[in-house]
């Protein structure tokens, strides 16, 4: 195989990797011909035709090569045989064709996938960006010129790979840290989460700087990293002597950076974070170091919506399916991260339990529809009475637990009884049955009865036991 084909053959794989491909595809004209044929492709598919043969202004493809313009078809709902390049129908979600443009001669990249229903402005940029590679590849004779550019595009389709396959978001962030410096020869790198809808961020990663950074708040807007988060576009910064840029904070300390670039890592709208790396030199990062940026933060918000995504499968997965909140099972699997997420702040934390004693007798007498809808109904009720922050759990059948955060006793005490108030002494009208059930609550507190999660679950619901003997 010669260079060009085998630097097209990477380049083919890179875009795969990064725009989330099921296949991708390039295809150029034989000379002499009105015929799109194969040239190179990466795909997932066992029925992608590579004899395929494409008349010029036929379908996308086709159009692409004759318009010179891209054809873009998002929530695909087609049979997709029409493409030319499958020998039978596969489930897309969305499709373009976007024409290679080399000299006098034109050859169309054809991406199509499972994962995404659109290709984002953003994405079809960095798309484009890829076919004035492959145009370069595909006008290049000169070994001498290829062989150059092979090792980069192995190096940075290995790490992207790497970067895609992390398993968490940890793990990602772990990752982009260790960029290697013959890709990115900048020693500062960090990396910063950003919430969903939250004007704070975190950096969750850090190496090459001279100040511990754990504590430093990033906010949107502020900053070259905060600025990036809230425009959602790139930004390079090189500073001059006597005038103080500031990276992450205002209060930050000084750290030798004479040149920094921050780039968004977000899938689709999506913002997952910022990733941000820094140089001692003033010309320390350069545009073609931004490219590769560019491509590298792409596989990373790819793993971040992977990750997310096995998240809330996993989630949604321990939710109880009556009344929609987390199983015993949920606080079994997660129970490490929710004490990390509870106890964070080290300020009181209440642990109620109410114990509906009747369900049974109430799911026996007016049926299961209606059982159903009593405990939706009230943990309706639940969610409109006790404000945020706080964490709903089912336990058992007849048992529930809320964790209850920033109030105190006193707090605590006032909402438990309202809550006695609305469902002990007041039926719930459930498609228009009345439906009295009996309650028994238990109640402890961190930290000032122990520090541990499921001790202090248990110590609640043994104080139900307790009401119960005492009954007796």
């Amino acid at each position: 195989m010669t260079q060009p084909n085998i630097i097209l053959g990477h380049l083919i794989e890179l875009i795969g990797n990064v725009a989330d491909a099921y296949t991708c595809a390039l295809f150029t004209i034989e000379p002499g011909k009105k015929e799109l044929v194969l040239r190179e492709h990466f795909t997932l598919s066992r029925n992608l035709d590579r004899g395929a043969k494409i008349a010029v202004g036929k379908g996308p493809i086709g159009l692409a090569a004759q318009t010179r313009k891209p054809q873009l078809i998002e929530n695909f709902d087609q049979n997709t045989r029409f493409l030319g390049i499958y020998k039978k129908n596969e489930d897309l979600k969305s499709f373009i064709a976007l024409p290679v443009i080399y000299g006098d001669q034109v050859a169309v990249l054809a991406i199509d996938t499972k994962e995404r229903y659109q290709f984002s402005i953003k994405l079809q940029k960095i798309l484009s960006e890829f076919t004035q590679q492959i145009a370069w590849s595909l006008e290049s004779k000169t070994p001498e010129t290829s062989s150059s550019a092979q090792p980069i595009l192995q190096e940075i389709n290995s790490y992207c790979r790497f970067l895609a396959e992390s398993p968490d978001r940890s793990s990602v962030a772990d990752r982009l840290t260790q960029i290697p410096l013959s890709l990115i020869p900048c020693p500062a790198i960090a990396v910063i989460w950003f919430e969903e809808n939250q004007s704070e961020g975190r950096i969750i990663g850090h190496r090459g700087f001279a100040n511990d950074l754990s504590e430093t708040q990033v906010r949107l807007g502020r900053g070259l990293v905060g600025s990036c988060a809230k425009n959602k576009s790139p930004l390079l910064l090189q500073t001059h002597e006597g005038r103080k840029a500031v990276i992450f904070a205002e209060d930050e300390k000084p750290e030798d950076l004479q040149c920094a670039a921050a780039l968004p890592i977000q899938h689709n709208d999506t913002l997952y974070g910022v990733l941000l790396i820094g140089s001692a030199e003033s010309e320390g990062v350069s545009h073609s170091d931004l490219d590769k940026l560019a491509l590298i933060v792409s596989a990373a918000a790819s793993a971040l919506f992977c990750a997310d995504t096995k998240d809330r499968w996993v989630y949604d997965k321990n939710l109880d399916p009556i009344t929609g909140v987390p199983n015993h099972r949920f606080l079994t699997e997660y129970h490490l991260s929710l004490s990390e997420e509870v106890f964070k702040s080290k300020d009181p934390v209440f642990f109620l339990t109410f114990h509906i004693t009747n369900l049974a007798e109430l799911y026996e007498a007016h049926g299961v529809d209606h059982g159903d809808a009593y405990l939706k109904q009230a943990m309706a009720l639940f969610s409109k009475v006790v404000p945020s922050p706080k964490f709903v759990f089912r336990l058992s059948e007849t048992c529930f637990l809320i964790l209850l955060m920033d109030r105190s006793q006193k707090d605590v005490e006032l909402l438990t009884s309202k809550l006695k108030h609305l469902l002990e002494y007041n039926p719930l009208y459930v498609k228009g049955v009345s439906i009295q059930a009996q309650f028994q609550w238990g109640l402890s507190a961190y930290p000032e009865e122990g520090k541990e999660l499921f001790n202090l679950i248990n110590l609640s619901r043994n104080r139900l036991t307790q009401k119960k003997k005492a009954m007796a």
